[in-house]
C-alpha cells in the first residue's frame, strides 16, 4: 500500500496549499505555547523546517523553535550534512537536541531479532557512525546532566521516547509537535488525518492530541510531492542532496527514504547505501545480521516473484522454514500464523466478488459469512478451511487471501509482526504491549 502515491490531497479554489500552510501556522502561533518539529532530513520534514523558520523571522521573531531529533545511528552522510547545515545556519531561533540515544527501534531484516537498539552502550565499538560534534547532541552521559531529560530510561521504546519527549518539551504549557507528513504518500496516513474520531484542537483535522499537553500537528499534510520541489526552487531553500542522487539513480519516488534502513518502510531502498555511502554499508551490515541479505533479496521477495524449492509444496517450505529459526522467532510465527489459520476459518475477509469466483472455479473451499462491517459494507466475507497451498491462479489480490505461500513470504521477509498478512497482535504481545505502557504512562509527568 506504501509503495505508491494516492491521489488523495485536497483541492483548493482560488487557494493553494501554500496559502492553506500559511493560515495553518498563524493557528498554530496564536493557540499554542511552544512549538517544535520533529526533524529528519528527510524532504517533507525539510521542507517543513524552511516553512516554520521563515514564518518566525517574518511574523514572529521573538519566538523560538524547538528541533527534535531522534537519531537512528545509520545516516546517509549527505543527510547529516544537510541537517547541520540548517541547525548551525538558524540556531538563533532554534532550541536543539539530537538525541543519539540507546533507544529500541523496530528491525525487519533479521530473523533473530524483531528490534534493535541504536546508540546502545554495549555496542559502542560497532556503532555505524560517530554522533555529531555539535554542543545540541544528547546522550546517554549528559541527558540529565545538561538536559534535565529525566523521563529517559536506557532501552526505552521509541514510541515511549516520542511521547515521553513531548511531555518533557511542553514543560506543562500547551505545545504543538509539528510534522512533516504527506497524505499522498499513503492511504493510511490519509485515514488517519481524516480520521473524525480522535481529538483535535477547535476541529482542525490536521491536529490530534497526543499526550497531555502536546498536540501533533500536519501543516503541509495535503502537500503534494510536486509542492515540495516547487517550492524548494522558488524560495531557495536548502535541501538534502541526497534526493539528487536518487533522481539520478531512476529510484522510484515512492522509495526515496531517509528513515531508519531497517524498518520495513525504509528496507525497499536498503541497497542504496551500498552504492552511496560504502563506508556506512559496511558497517551496517556488520551492525544488524541481515541487512546484506535483504538489501540484495529483498525487492524480490513479493508474491509472484518468489518461486517454490523443488521437492515442497508450500506448507511443507513453510515446516522447513520454521525449522530453521531461532526458537523464539519460530514460535512468534507460528503462533501468529495459527492466528491467521483460525481468522480465517471462523471470521473471514472480505473478497471482491471476482475474486470469490476464482476461488470457487479453482476448487479453494470456502463458505461466505456475511457482509463486511466497514467501508462501503458491499464485500462478502470469505471463510476459507483449509488453507490453500497457494493462490498464483488469482488475476489480482493474491497476496491478499490465505494460503500457505502468505505464509512463507512472511517469514522470508523477516516480518516479525506479520505486517504482510494484516495480522492484529497476539494476546501475548497485546499483554506485552500494556506491560510497557504501565513501565512508562508516568513518562514525561516527572517534576
Amino acid at each position: 500500500m506504501d509503495n505508491k502515491e494516492y491521489n488523495v490531497s485536497r483541492v483548493y479554489v482560488g487557494r493553494n496549499v501554500w496559502d492553506e500552510t500559511q493560515d495553518r501556522l498563524d493557528f498554530i502561533f496564536d493557540n499554542f505555547e511552544r512549538v517544535y518539529v520533529s526533524f529528519s532530513g528527510g524532504k517533507d520534514s525539510g521542507v517543513l523546517l524552511n516553512l516554520i523558520i521563515d514564518y518566525v523571522r517574518k511574523n514572529c521573531p521573538d519566538r523560538r523553535i524547538g528541533i527534535q531529533i531522534m537519531d537512528n545511528e545509520a545516516n546517509y552522510q549527505m543527510t547529516t550534512d544537510f541537517m547541520l547545515r540548517m541547525l548551525d545556519a538558524n540556531r538563533d531561533i532554534l532550541d536543539i537536541y539530537w538525541c543519539c540515544l540507546p533507544v529500541t527501534l523496530p528491525c525487519t531484516v533479521s530473523v533473530y531479532h524483531s528490534d534493535w537498539q541504536a546508540w546502545g552502550n554495549a555496542d559502542r565499538e560497532y556503532w555505524v557512525q560517530d554522533r555529531p560534534d555539535r554542543d545540541y547532541v544528547v546522550t546517554w552521559e549528559n541527558h540529565i546532566e545538561k538536559h534535565n531529560m529525566t523521563f529517559f530510561e536506557e532501552d526505552m521504546s521509541y514510541e515511549h521516547f516520542w511521547d515521553g519527549f513531548a511531555e518533557w518539551y511542553s514543560q506543562g504549557k500547551t505545545t504543538a509537535n509539528l510534522i512533516g507528513i504527506r497524505t499522498q504518500e499513503s492511504l493510511n496516513r490519509f485515514r488517519a488525518i481524516m480520521n473524525d474520531r480522535k481529538d483535535t484542537l477547535k476541529g482542525r483535522m490536521w491536529t490530534k492530541k497526543n499526550t497531555d499537553n502536546v498536540h501533533n500537528c500536519y501543516p503541509i499534510y495535503d502537500w503534494k510531492t510536486d509542492d515540495i520541489w516547487v517550492a524548494n526552487a522558488k524560495y531557495e531553500w536548502d535541501y538534502n542532496k541526497l534526493y539528487d542522487v536518487f533522481y539520478r539513480a531512476n529510484l522510484p519516488i515512492a522509495t526515496m527514504r531517509v528513515a531508519s534502513p531497517f524498518m520495513s518502510e525504509a528496507k525497499s531502498s536498503l541497497n542504496m547505501y551500498r552504492v552511496i555511502d560504502p563506508h556506512i554499508w559496511a558497517r551496517l551490515c556488520s551492525r544488524v545480521n541481515g541487512a546484506n541479505f535483504t538489501a540484495t533479496y529483498g525487492k524480490q521477495l513479493d508474491y509472484k516473484s518468489i518461486k517454490l524449492p523443488e521437492g515442497h509444496t508450500w506448507k511443507s517450505f513453510v515446516k522447513f522454514l520454521l525449522k530453521t529459526l531461532p526458537d523464539g522467532t519460530a514460535e512468534n510465527f507460528r503462533t501468529r500464523f495459527v492466528q491467521a489459520l483460525k481468522y480465517w476459518a471462523r471470521t473471514g475477509r472480505g473478497l471482491y466478488q471476482e475474486t470469490i469466483k476464482e476461488l470457487r472455479e479453482n476448487g479453494v473451499k470456502f463458505t461466505l459469512n456475511g457482509f463486511t462491517a466497514h467501508g462501503r459494507k458491499d464485500l462478502h466475507r470469505v471463510k476459507i478451511l483449509p488453507a490453500p497451498d497457494h493462490v498464483d491462479f488469482l488475476t489480482k489480490h493474491n497476496s491478499m487471501v490465505h494460503s500457505w505461500k502468505r505464509f512463507a513470504i512472511t517469514i522470508l521477509k523477516n516480518d516479525h509482526t506479520c505486517k504482510y498478512m494484516g495480522l492484529a497482535p497476539t494476546k501475548d504481545q497485546a499483554a506485552r504491549q500494556r506491560q510497557i505502557m504501565e513501565k512508562y504512562k508516568s513518562v514525561g509527568r516527572k517534576k
